[in-house]
C-alpha cells in the first residue's frame, strides 16, 4: 500500500511539475496518443507521451481491449487531468465520438453524401443514426419517393408512413451541424439532387417538362420530375380563377408544364404559361380613346372596378379622373355605364377608364 501511495504521489507530482512548467500539451477534452502499459478486463493503463500515466475505465471502452498488447498505440480523449488514483482519466468512447464529429464536419464542408439508418419517426421527420451519432431528417428534406403526401394532410397517416421507413438506409447530405449542441440535420432531397448533377444542371428556365402529380395542396400541385420535385403554384395553374385543385388533378396524373424559375434548388412550374394569356389577347383589341360599356363590380376608396367584355377588367381611378370624383363616388356595384379607355398597360394587365358623359 505504501509503495502504491508513493507511486501515485510521484505520478501526481510529475504531472503537477510538468503543468507548472507548461510542458503538458493537452487539457480536458483533448485527444491524446497513448501507448498501452497494461490491459485488464476492466482497466486500461497507458503512457501519455512520456509525460503522464492515464487510465481508461471499463465504461469508457469503445471496443474489446483484450487483444491490446503492451506498446500498442491508441487515441483517447482526456476526461479529467487527475483521477482518484492521481492518474489522468481517459475515454476511448469519447475519442471515437470526437473523431466521428470531425469526420461529419469534414463531409459537410466538402459537400459529401453519406448513408444513415432510420431509427425512429415523429410528426416532424425521422431520427437517423450516422455511425453512432443521432441526427434529424425533417419531412421537408425527404426525397419525392419517401415524402409522406397524404390526402387532407392527416397527421396520423403521415406519421404511419414515416414509421414505415424505420430501419431503412438513406443517402443524405448534412445541412446543419452544431457540435456544442449535439445537433445534426440531414437532407435526402439535396443528396439526390447532387447525385443527379444538381437542379441547375438538369433544367433550364423556359424549358417544357413532363412529370407526374405527386401531391396536391391548397396552394398548388407538386410534380415529380424524375426524382426532382417541382411546384405549380395555384396562381400558375390557369389564366382563369381556380378554386379547387382536387377537381382538376389527381395523384399520378401526367402533366406538362413550363419552368418559370429555378432558385435555391427549387423548381417553379407553370401550366398557364404554355398558352398565351387570353387577357392580353383581348387587350390588344382595345385602343386609347375607345368608348366601351361595362358593369361596376367593386367600389373602393380610390375608385371603381369595372367588368368589360371578354372578362377584361378596368379601373376608374379618382386620382386620374379628378373631374369625375363626384360621379365615381355615386357608383354602385351592378351599375352599367359607358366608359372611355385612357390607359393601357398590358405588362401589368391594367386598363385605365373614365366615365363618359
Amino acid at each position: 500500500m505504501i509503495k502504491t501511495a508513493l507511486k501515485n504521489k510521484t505520478e501526481m507530482d510529475k504531472i503537477a511539475e510538468a503543468d507548472e512548467r507548461g510542458l503538458i500539451p493537452f487539457k480536458v477534452n483533448d485527444p491524446v496518443k497513448c501507448k498501452v502499459i497494461s490491459a485488464s478486463g476492466n482497466r486500461l493503463v497507458c503512457d501519455i507521451d512520456g509525460i503522464a500515466i492515464g487510465f481508461v475505465p471499463e465504461k469508457e471502452f469503445s471496443f474489446d481491449t483484450k487483444d491490446l498488447e503492451t506498446g500498442d498505440e491508441i487515441t483517447a480523449s482526456v476526461m479529467s487531468m487527475e483521477g482518484r488514483d492521481g492518474l489522468v482519466v481517459l475515454s476511448l468512447r469519447r475519442a471515437d465520438r470526437d473523431r466521428l464529429w470531425d469526420t461529419l464536419k469534414k463531409k459537410m464542408e466538402e459537400n459529401e453524401t453519406l448513408s444513415v439508418r432510420v431509427t425512429s419517426a415523429n410528426r416532424g421527420g425521422l431520427m437517423v443514426d450516422a455511425g453512432g451519432l443521432i441526427g434529424f431528417l425533417p419531412v421537408s428534406q425527404l426525397s419525392v419517393e419517401n415524402y409522406p403526401r397524404v390526402e387532407g394532410g392527416d397527421s396520423n397517416q403521415i406519421l404511419y408512413r414515416l414509421k414505415k421507413l424505420t430501419g431503412n438506409a438513406l443517402t443524405v447530405k448534412i445541412i446543419g451541424l452544431d457540435r456544442n449542441e449535439e445537433k445534426l440535420i440531414f437532407s435526402e432531397k439535396e443528396a439526390i439532387s447532387e447525385a443527379m448533377g444538381g437542379v441547375e444542371a438538369l433544367f433550364d428556365v423556359g424549358e417544357v417538362v413532363e412529370g407526374t402529380v405527386s401531391g396536391i395542396a391548397p396552394f398548388g400541385i407538386f410534380v415529380n420530375l424524375n426524382s426532382i420535385e417541382g411546384l405549380i403554384h395555384i396562381s400558375e395553374v390557369s389564366w382563369e380563377h381556380v378554386s379547387d385543385l382536387h377537381k382538376m388533378f389527381k395523384p399520378g396524373q401526367t402533366v406538362k408544364a413550363k419552368i418559370v424559375k429555378i432558385e435555391d434548388g427549387k423548381v417553379s412550374l407553370s401550366l398557364k404559361k404554355l398558352s398565351e394569356d387570353p387577357w392580353l389577347k383581348e387587350m390588344k383589341k382595345l385602343k386609347i380613346g375607345q368608348k366601351i360599356k361595362g358593369e361596376v363590380t367593386k367600389v373602393t376608396a380610390y375608385g371603381a372596378f369595372v367588368k368589360l367584355e371578354n372578362e377584361l377588367e378596368g379601373l376608374v381611378h379618382m386620382a386620374k379622373t379628378s373631374g369625375d370624383v363626384a360621379k365615381i363616388k355615386k357608383l354602385q356595384v351592378g351599375d352599367k355605364e359607358a366608359f372611355e379607355v385612357i390607359d393601357l398597360k398590358p405588362e401589368a394587365r391594367r386598363i385605365g377608364l373614365k366615365l363618359v358623359g
